[in-house]
């Protein structure tokens, strides 16, 4: 695990980031509410319905949100099963599908923490790129994990891949490039290195995981 030193701006850029998904759909609740208050029980199925979506979007950015950028995605309880379920949840309502056989393409080995973390990174990365829907795809090949964004469309603004691969300078990120170098970070500070390849329609990115299985000791393995 290698210790980072953030800008001030990243964290400015990051919170940022999140408070403009989580706006939207608190604001929604308010009007909910005032709605109800304004027309009573005639309004309640409507109240009632923008109620019900708008805390539900917002409960699921925050989940999804708290394993990608919190404290809690990096714990060691972390699953892939966890990481399946929140990204499901956040894309719901999209035109982006995730295809992920969560038996057979995730890691069997005990990691060191951060891995699911990275992981997710990388997916919201995939989600991002494909603005007009697509499919987002994880897979596992030995100790390497693959998340590709796929569809008719594949948009990487400026800097993005950059930022992904940790070549754009501080100074030069923006809400749309944020993301990706956080991404980044996450990768280089728990030690799982991502590489960036990019198709005509669409995008991959690998994640190594074989430095950081967790070895057991002789007598244990043994046993």
């Amino acid at each position: 695990m290698n210790d980072i030193k953030v800008p001030v701006r990243v964290v400015e850029l990051l919170c940022s980031r999140v408070c403009h998904d989580i706006v939207s759909p608190v604001a929604a609740i308010s009007n909910g509410v005032e709605l109800l208050t304004e027309m009573g029980a005639e309004g309640m199925q409507d109240s009632m319905g923008l109620l019900t979506h708008a805390a539900r979007q917002a409960s699921v950015r925050l989940q999804l949100f708290r394993l990608s950028y919190g404290a809690g995605g990096s714990e060691a309880l972390v699953t892939g099963k966890m990481i399946y379920e929140a990204f499901i949840n956040y894309i719901e309502s999209d035109k982006v599908k995730l295809e992920w056989d969560l038996m057979n393409a995730t890691p069997d080995e005990d990691l060191n923490n951060g891995f699911f973390k990275v992981l997710v990174n990388a997916m919201l990365f995939a989600r991002e790129v494909l603005i007009r829907g697509g499919t987002v795809r994880v897979t596992k090949n030995g100790c390497v994990m693959t998340v590709e964004a796929e569809g008719e469309t594949v948009t990487v603004r400026e800097g993005m891949a950059e930022a992904l691969k940790g070549e754009l300078p501080v100074d030069a990120l923006t809400p749309k490039t944020i993301h990706p170098y956080v991404a980044y970070m996450f990768a280089r500070h728990f030690g799982f290195p991502m590489e960036y390849t990019q198709g005509d329609n669409s995008i991959k990115i690998s994640i190594d995981y074989a430095s950081q299985i967790i070895k057991k000791p002789e007598g244990e393995a043994a046993a």
